[in-house]
């Protein structure tokens, strides 16, 4: 017999709540190389074994909870078996990562949706993402897993955790932030006595004003219209002035744009800076989706809640 090195990854989710999204988050798991197990539990299933539970957890290396709409079966403690399963991992250490439904809360009692709110608190206490459709969780799985479970599943790589390069990306990072400013090209049509003249601008945005306007809206994956919208709305907010001193008497300025090329030479820089990074091609009717990586998560903490 074969000695079966991958590791095993407690899936915890309410089967009744969620199982139609437990196929797409076990596919992720085995991709990367976990051995994705869960107990199905349902409380018309017969007697919950926590015993076995608890046993299983412990073997675990990595611990994901999956929320869905609802709280969950409840266990004769009071709380959800998945509550409980979660307060076990986070108890014994576990790397815990969840990813939480944007829930219908409407649908939901009063004390339930105080018995979600109050699991999502103690999850969003550790590594969480919030998800929306199957679509999302495939894609905010794919990167969180690969943030945080690849590393403690020791997968291949061409480049040690500690290897020169990571070195040398976190240096780029931080010379990258520090740099003054970055020229950007964005052209407006800026509107005088009822006409309308298209003026070219070269900004130099700071890459804090550039990440931070950026960054807050890629904490889930979005698409590059998306990050290039969140410049250009920052742009024709700030900037108004000097696109209007272009035309004498302006009054009005729409439909600012960003420079392709500059946009993309912008995303190069922040992609080799570690702090943003692709997570979906365009296959498979998926679009071109972007987000953080965990480099970037923490600089956006750094710059919205400096030391």
């Amino acid at each position: 017999m074969t000695d079966n090195k991958r590791p095993m990854v407690y899936i915890s989710a309410d089967p009744k709540d969620s199982g139609e999204f437990l196929y797409t988050l076990n596919r992720v798991v085995v991709q990367l190389g976990g051995l994705p197990v869960q107990s199905y539990y349902r409380t018309d299933s017969g007697d919950y074994d926590w015993p076995l539970v608890r046993s299983i957890i412990d073997e675990c290396q990595v611990f994901i909870l999956l929320v869905g709409d609802g709280y969950g079966g409840i266990a004769e403690t009071g709380e959800s078996y998945i509550h409980r399963e979660a307060v076990y991992a986070k108890s014994k250490q576990k790397i815990t990562l969840a990813l939480l439904k944007n829930a219908e809360l409407q649908s939901l009692s009063r004390q339930e949706m105080q018995r979600l709110k109050s699991l999502h608190r103690l999850m969003m206490s550790g590594i969480f993402k919030y998800w929306s459709s199957k679509e999302e969780l495939l894609l905010i799985a794919r990167q969180v897993l690969r943030d945080h479970l690849k590393p403690q599943l020791k997968l291949s790589s061409s480049t040690p955790p500690h290897a020169p390069e990571t070195r040398m990306q976190a240096v780029i990072t931080d010379t990258l932030f520090e740099m003054g400013s970055y020229p950007m090209r964005f052209s407006g049509k800026v509107f005088a006595h009822g006409n309308c003249q298209d003026v070219h601008l070269e900004v130099s945005l700071s890459w804090r004003s550039a990440f931070l306007n950026m960054g807050t809206s890629m904490t889930s994956p979005v698409t590059e219209e998306r990050m290039r919208g969140v410049l250009e709305d920052f742009v024709a907010e700030h900037y108004r002035q000097q696109f209007l001193s272009k035309v004498a008497d302006a009054h009005a300025l729409a439909d600012v744009r960003c420079n392709a090329i500059a946009f993309q030479r912008m995303k190069a820089y922040l992609k080799g800076a570690g702090v943003i990074e692709n997570v979906a091609h365009q296959t498979g009717g998926l679009r071109n989706y972007w987000q953080l990586t965990t480099r970037g998560e923490h600089k956006l903490h750094e710059l919205l809640i400096p030391s």
